[in-house]
């Protein structure tokens, strides 16, 4: 799996995470599906409700790698906001 990675991913000695590597869900159906591949057809392999905060670990296209708890996967663009 190739994306660009956001540098550095660990968390902060502040128990945030550095600029730019978090993303909030916002979603219009109440929940954010997180696939295995950046591909709506892929398989699920968990969700994020809305509002809550995802690890950004990197971007492909107009996917961005992400973690949720237990949960690492992508998330389409459309679906999260950076913050910044």
């Amino acid at each position: 799996m190739r994306y660009h990675t956001y540098s550095p991913t660990s968390a902060h000695p502040s128990g945030k995470h550095p600029h730019g590597t978090t993303a909030t869900v916002e979603s219009h159906s109440g929940l954010v599906s997180i696939y295995a591949k950046p591909s709506s057809h892929a398989e699920i392999v968990g969700s994020a409700p809305c509002g809550a905060q995802l690890v950004v670990l990197g971007r492909q296209a107009e996917w961005h790698a992400v973690r949720y708890g237990p949960y690492q996967g992508f998330v389409s663009g459309d679906s999260i906001v950076l913050n910044y």
